[in-house]
């Protein structure tokens, strides 16, 4: 089974308090759940298309794990809050086998 990976491209942040409420509403919504953190934030160089303002990669054991992550009502409930504090990209992608 390949692994899936969660993109979060944030392409223009508007609320830095809306994004650090984000912050903290998210990490409980991993609890049971084994996810990867391969990139969050870290040192960036565009090379092609529009800069980003930050990229965060997570690693989900499948697809229909991401989605049950993503589509979780924890979560849910946490997208609006990251709507309000910036402009955001979300692209899940599945791996290689």
């Amino acid at each position: 089974m390949a692994s899936a990976y969660i993109v979060f491209v944030r392409e223009r942040s508007v609320d830095g308090d809306a994004l650090a409420h984000y912050s903290a509403l998210v990490p409980p919504t991993f609890a049971g759940r084994n996810v990867n953190f391969h990139v969050a934030y870290g040192r960036q160089e565009v090379l092609e298309g529009p800069k980003a303002d930050g990229v965060v990669v997570l690693e989900f054991e499948s697809w229909d794990e991401a989605r049950r992550w993503y589509d979780s009502p924890e979560y849910q409930a946490a997208i609006p809050v990251r709507q309000g504090g910036a402009t955001f990209r979300a692209i899940l992608v599945e791996g290689t086998a």
